[in-house]
């Protein structure tokens, strides 16, 4: 069998980890995941990484933040006013709420609370992060 090409459909597991080594996703205990490679479904550099390979085989790719969740920007935590919030319940750090900003929704999590402001954070939570991910090449699909 061939190995993996620009546009093979593949079934892969994925474990990703932060640089403590802690893992925020690990595919192997469940289904793999479907994957048709060029049509920017998975990280370009991930693709890269499996062209050639075969099925069986785990590849390990590294990305620094700039191409993993992007780096930390300060300028992203914010304190806005509690009179401007719409909250149905009381905001408690490390909860994940929505707000608008700009009037777009965002998802944020909540910084700090006080009785008249909550500090929010719109970076990503891996964001800053440089992340390595280990990807198995399940089985590679004929088209």
């Amino acid at each position: 069998m061939t190995g993996v090409l620009p546009t093979s459909t593949l079934l892969l597991h994925f474990i990703s980890r932060r640089p403590d080594g802690e893992v925020f996703e690990d595919t192997s205990k469940g289904e793999p995941v479907l994957v048709t490679l060029g049509k920017k479904q998975i990280n370009p550099a991930f693709e890269e990484a499996l062209l050639g390979r075969a099925e069986g085989e785990t590849v390990t790719v590294i990305l620094p933040p700039e191409k993993a969740y992007g780096r930390y920007h300060r300028k992203l935590v914010v304190t806005m006013k509690r009179k401007k919030l719409t909250l149905d319940h009381e905001p408690v750090p490390g909860e994940i709420i929505r707000v608008e900003v700009m009037n777009k929704p965002c998802l944020v999590m909540v910084v700090s609370v006080t009785d008249k402001s909550v500090t929010v954070d719109a970076n990503h939570p891996l964001a800053g992060e440089t992340i390595t991910y280990e990807i198995t090449i399940v089985k590679i699909l004929e088209p």
